[in-house]
């Protein structure tokens, strides 16, 4: 007698995966060839669906047994897991944190790969755990976006969020887990929040350095002045500081040491000769000068903390002096505009900062009205009319 679906017992909820074809125990084959003079064992097999071949050993001092018990020796990881099938999880915060993060961890740096994981950690994750990527419709992640944005969130927030969305669904549209990506047409909200972007102006930076200490001003003109990041400023030691030159060739995120932001971030950055003979200054009164210690170390000799730094040695002075929304973003923003407006070639100024030329004119350099009058009426115009008047 057939039951009702109503007496039937629903299934206990299990996490939904999507199985892969199994791999297949593989036997390999080995060939004889010859490699120049020498003839040589190859065996070939395949690896991740390619074709692989190595060389076993020269043919006058191995057998074509012992070729393929070397071989052999070779596959056995791969066969290990041979007629199992693979799965994939479809639940959001499984395959995020089991699939998604460690195959982009391969790429990222240290402190892209922090960033990134807090976003999810804080935002992604909570908001969609317990759900099914197949149930996440583009207007449910829009929505998604939306209430970020009411809840106050910068542009710039949403739109890594955004981002984030778009990795991850077009990793498992390519997985096979989702027909399309719903991410691919998300927006950032109009009502997001922009943050102001402000530069310093020449009488500003002259009145900052005014109420600085010689350590600190020498930090800040190393932002403002030659352009360097912060994490690099605190990673400079003694022996990659010139007369005329730093070589940029580390910087510290978390006080922890990794190579540069870029790789136009190993680089040697210009000194201007004033900020030159107060780093000789600093080389007179420092403890250690040996060639790997810390131009600007902490009290225990390691890394110093930005974030510290800014706020205990400089912002509460600065302060004092209407000066308190200067932090080292906008140092960076302020050298890369004050060289535009004196007229430096992009290329130089890209390089003296370590990025590329888009990114110093469309992320860094921000023009002022006396630099935009001269693009409505281009002096040599104004004075022809002047002339004919």
């Amino acid at each position: 007698m057939l039951r009702s679906h109503s007496d039937q017992k629903a299934a206990p909820e299990t996490p939904e995966r999507i199985h892969v074809r199994r791999k297949r125990f593989q036997l390999g084959c080995v060939r004889k060839t010859k490699h120049g003079r020498i003839w040589v064992w190859i065996g070939k097999h395949y690896e991740n669906g390619r074709g692989r071949s190595k060389v076993l050993g020269h043919c006058a001092q191995m057998t074509e047994g012992s070729a393929r018990a070397r071989l052999q020796e070779l596959l056995n990881p791969i066969n290990e897991t041979a007629g199992f099938g693979q799965t994939l999880p479809t639940d959001f915060k499984e395959y995020v944190t089991n699939v998604f993060l460690p195959q982009r961890r391969k790429k990222w740096k240290d402190s892209s790969d922090k960033t990134t994981t807090e976003r999810f950690k804080a935002h992604l994750i909570p908001a969609f755990d317990g759900r099914q990527l197949r149930e996440l419709t583009r207007d449910r992640l829009q929505r998604f976006l939306d209430g970020k944005t009411k809840d106050g969130l910068s542009k710039s927030v949403v739109s890594h969020l955004r981002w984030d969305l778009n990795a991850v669904f077009k990793m498992a549209a390519n997985d096979g887990l989702i027909q399309g990506n719903p991410a691919g047409s998300l927006v950032t909200p109009k009502e997001a929040r922009t943050l102001e972007k402000r530069n310093m102006t020449r009488e500003e930076i002259h009145l900052a350095l005014s109420v600085l200490d010689l350590r600190e001003r020498i930090v800040f003109l190393l932002a403002v002045l030659v352009g360097l990041r912060p994490g690099e400023i605190f990673a400079l030691r003694w022996g990659r500081v010139g007369p005329d030159m730093v070589n940029v060739m580390e910087r510290v995120y978390r006080r922890l040491p990794s190579h540069p932001k870029s790789e136009r971030g190993k680089r040697l950055a210009a000194v201007p000769p004033d900020l030159a003979s107060e780093l000789a200054e600093w080389r007179d009164v420092a403890i250690d000068l040996s060639p790997e210690s810390l131009v600007f170390p902490s009290e225990r000799g390691t890394f110093m903390s930005r974030d510290n730094f800014l706020r205990r040695n400089i912002h509460d002075k600065l302060e004092k002096i209407g000066l308190g929304w200067v932090n080292f973003q906008v140092l960076r923003r302020t050298q890369a505009s004050l060289g535009h407006k004196e007229g430096v070639d992009p290329k130089v100024a890209a390089d003296q900062r370590g990025h590329a030329i888009g990114v110093a004119i469309d992320t860094y350099t921000t023009t002022d009205l006396e630099s935009r009058h001269q693009a409505v009426v281009p002096p040599q115009l104004e004075m022809e009319r002047a002339r004919l008047r």
